[in-house]
C-alpha cells in the first residue's frame, strides 16, 4: 500500500454510480455518489489501521498497527445530499467572535433518502474489497452526523426577513425591503441547490471567470446598475427589485 507515499488529496476514483451513471429509481433513493480509495498519506499519529476488537493500547495494540500500516486501505463513498428546508445555515444566537460578530450556525441532519443511497453504495464497497481478495473487510454504520467539510447553500432561501436571490453571473441579491436591494458577486457552492456527488470544481472556476468579466465590464459602465426594476410577488404583497447590473 506504501501509504507514506501518499498526497493530501489524492484517491482513485469511480463514478458508476454517481448520481447520473446509474439507474437508481429502482433502489428509492434520489442521487448517488462516487466510490473512492484515498492514499491520503500515513500521518504517524493519523494513520493506524487497527481491525474492530483491537486493544486501546499496549503491546497487542502496538502489534496490530505495526502488521496493518501497509496492509489496510479505505474504499469511500462520497455521495449527493439534497436541498431540505431542515437542514440550513444561519447566525448564531449566542457566540460570537473576537470582533463581536455572531458566529455561522450549520443544522444539518442525514434525511431517509440519504440513508438508502449510503447504504446501498456501502453495499458496493465491500464487494469490491472482497474482488480484491482482502482478508477482512469492515462495513461502516449508515452515516449519523455530520462529517464532510463542503456544505452548500443556496441562496434562493429566505434568512429572516430578507430574500437572497441569484441572477447572472453570479450575483447575490438581498432584498432588504420593498424598492431596495443589495448585491454580491460570489462564484461558489452556493449556487448550487443540491450537494452533488462530486466537488464541482470545474463549474465553480467556470463561473469564476464569468463573474470576473461581469465585474470588469460593470467598472466600465458602472451607471448600468439599477438600469431597471423588476416586479414580483402575490396579489397581495408585490415586491419591487432593482436590477443590480
Amino acid at each position: 500500500m506504501n501509504p507514506f507515499m501518499g498526497a493530501g488529496a489524492l484517491a482513485v476514483n469511480i463514478d458508476d454510480f454517481n448520481t447520473g451513471s446509474f439507474d437508481h429509481a429502482k433502489e428509492g433513493f434520489i442521487g448517488g455518489g462516487g466510490i473512492s480509495t484515498p492514499s491520503a498519506g500515513g500521518r504517524p499519529i493519523g494513520f493506524r489501521p487497527v481491525p474492530p476488537g483491537t486493544p486501546a493500547w499496549g503491546t497487542e495494540w502496538k502489534r496490530a498497527v505495526v502488521r496493518h500500516y501497509n496492509h489496510a486501505l479505505a474504499i469511500n463513498n462520497q455521495g449527493s445530499v439534497m436541498a431540505y428546508r431542515q437542514n440550513y445555515l444561519d447566525l448564531d444566537s449566542t457566540y460570537r467572535d473576537r470582533y463581536g460578530r455572531p458566529l455561522l450556525r450549520m443544522t444539518f441532519d442525514f434525511h431517509a433518502n440519504e440513508q438508502k443511497q449510503a447504504n446501498f453504495i456501502a453495499d458496493i464497497c465491500v464487494k469490491i474489497g472482497q474482488a480484491m481478495g482482502a482478508e477482512r473487510v469492515v462495513r461502516r454504520a449508515s452515516p449519523q452526523r455530520y462529517t464532510a467539510s463542503s456544505p452548500i447553500k443556496a441562496r434562493t432561501i429566505p434568512v429572516a426577513r430578507q430574500w437572497g436571490l441569484i441572477r447572472r453571473p453570479a450575483r447575490s441579491i438581498a432584498i432588504v425591503r420593498p424598492g431596495t436591494c443589495r448585491m454580491c458577486s460570489s462564484p461558489g457552492h452556493a449556487l448550487f441547490p443540491q450537494n452533488a456527488g462530486k466537488n464541482p470544481t470545474g463549474p465553480v472556476g467556470a463561473l469564476a471567470y464569468w463573474t470576473a468579466d461581469a465585474i470588469k465590464r460593470y467598472l466600465k459602465k458602472p451607471e448600468t446598475a439599477g438600469a431597471g426594476i423588476e416586479t414580483f410577488g402575490t396579489q397581495s404583497r408585490r415586491w419591487r427589485l432593482w436590477r443590480c447590473g
